[in-house]
């Protein structure tokens, strides 16, 4: 699990003094509003400071997918700046959110008065970008599964591993697991009721204990 974030290993005083160069906006958004929607060209990338956030996939026919669930301190807009024609990436808040947003040119490229972290803000970026990789490849990786079963088994386990135990709490709602599934979600709770008689885990809403 990636523990980094963009504030790592540089401290607040530092940080107010790259901010000056920055020029940052922060913005507030209500629940269900659109933080951030992906065009062509990227000029800005977002820090979420508070809130909870989804980054998602509208197709060509309208058909709505979750790829990443995002929280406090994450950073998105720096992966996917090139869209497919007709095909929609967007990062809609779940929560109330509030959102800073730094220029894309100010943050690769020194300022003349070469803040000496600014370096180790750029490694932060890049380290996160790694991050975000890792963590859709796992999200192909549930995909590629055969059964419905099988992919919520997977992603059940993978959700064991990032809280480190058998018992936790989703971090999704049973409605946004299926849309990242990709799955109906009738659908998937009949397949959760099966894994239930099957004794493979235990669940009461969005609560999961693993045999």
């Amino acid at each position: 699990m990636c523990k980094n974030n963009i504030f790592s290993n540089i401290s607040t005083s530092e940080w107010n003094r790259m901010l000056q160069c920055f020029q940052p906006v922060v913005q507030s958004f209500e629940a269900g509003e659109y933080i951030m929607t992906f065009s062509e060209h990227l000029e800005r990338i977002g820090i979420l400071l508070s809130g909870t956030a989804h980054l998602t996939y509208t197709d060509a026919d309208g058909k709505y997918s979750i790829l990443e669930q995002l929280s406090t301190d994450d950073v998105f807009g720096e992966v996917f700046s090139l869209p497919l024609e007709d095909q929609e990436f967007a990062v809609q808040a779940i929560t109330p959110c509030q959102a800073m947003f730094l220029s894309y040119d100010h943050l690769v490229k020194p300022c003349s008065k070469a803040c000496a972290h600014h370096s180790q803000l750029i490694n932060n970026l890049f380290h996160m970008t790694a991050c975000k990789a890792q963590m859709l490849s796992m999200h192909i990786h549930i995909l590629s599964q055969r059964t419905l079963q099988r992919k919520l088994m997977t992603y059940f386990e993978y959700e064991a591993l990032q809280h480190k135990s058998r018992s936790y709490t989703l971090s999704l709602s049973l409605s946004a697991l299926a849309d990242y599934l990709c799955t109906d979600r009738s659908a998937m709770m009949r397949e959760i009721r099966r894994l239930n008689e099957q004794g493979k885990l235990r669940t009461k809403g969005r609560s999961i204990t693993l045999f």
